[in-house]
């Protein structure tokens, strides 16, 4: 099931169906962040049916929402807000009869442990109403949270201890810490519950030039335009039974945001049935 990340570049909810319905998708997964003008989760949550009403229109299927901020802020108010909205997403994907809420586990100032010691003061109550809701948790793997890395992801897996907390898997951000995302793929298969569809490039003539420290060495980009080997990725994912959908994210600041998301899809064809 082939689709996209919006967060609303392309009109309301409506026209971003529309929009890609007309342009050969199959599904969207959206960034819903509280105070979200283009995807209202209370609203979502008192009257379902009339998303449901939409997909039906349309033929384009929500694949997740989900809230890329930060539940263990060490701000109390920050917090309380992050985490309660997580928990209503976790709601209005039951409600929506969905089955994958998207997002980041936070980040806490210290190190890992640290933050894990935070992880579990604050999502145990997240993680048991999705259970009881039949919900899968699918958890980026961007360094804007504390789940960037593979020994992380075990880490916090091992301690939190359900099978409904799984990565939102994205190839790129292990690209970009020059971490195989082949082998993590393999080596988590079971864990994916969601896929980013981004690729990065390795500047290696900037890399020799200023390290890594600097920055701009490693640009997102489109499926197929960086470095991953989308056949194998994919065949880790079948090896897997990955068959969920595959949502293009699109930060290539090489094309915009329309056309590059219509060449990510001309590309990614070939290896979806």
């Amino acid at each position: 099931m082939l689709g996209f990340f919006t967060g609303g570049q392309l009109g309301d909810l409506r026209k971003t169906l529309q929009w890609a319905r007309d342009h050969g998708f199959k599904s969207v997964s959206i960034a819903a962040p509280p105070g979200s003008k283009f995807f209202d989760v209370d609203e979502a949550i008192r009257n379902p049916r009339a998303i449901k009403e939409l997909e039906e229109e349309t033929g384009v299927f929500i694949s997740a929402i989900g809230f890329y901020g930060n539940p263990i802020d060490p701000d109390p108010s920050t917090r309380k807000l992050h985490s309660e909205h997580f928990a209503k997403l976790v709601e209005a994907t039951y409600r929506m009869e969905k089955t994958v809420v998207t997002g980041w586990i936070g980040r806490y100032p210290g190190d890992v442990d640290k933050n894990i010691e935070e992880i579990k003061k604050v999502w145990p109550p997240i993680i048991k109403k999705a259970e009881d809701c039949g919900v899968k948790i699918a958890i980026e793997n961007c360094p804007g949270n504390i789940m960037f890395r593979p020994d992380i992801w075990r880490a916090v897996f091992d301690e939190l201890g359900s099978p409904n907390l799984g990565l939102e898997f994205d190839p790129s951000h292990l690209i970009c810490q020059l971490i195989d995302p082949i082998k993590a793929a393999d080596d988590f298969g079971g864990r994916i519950f969601h896929v980013h569809a981004k690729d990065a490039e390795v500047l290696w003539e900037r890399v020799r030039e200023v390290g890594i420290t600097l920055g701009g060495w490693c640009p997102h980009r489109l499926p197929g335009f960086g470095q991953l080997d989308w056949a194998k990725f994919f065949s880790v994912l079948r090896k897997h039974k990955y068959d969920y959908a595959i949502s293009i994210e699109h930060e290539d600041p090489f094309f915009g945001y329309e056309e590059g998301l219509v060449l990510a899809r001309k590309f990614l064809e070939r290896f979806i049935a």
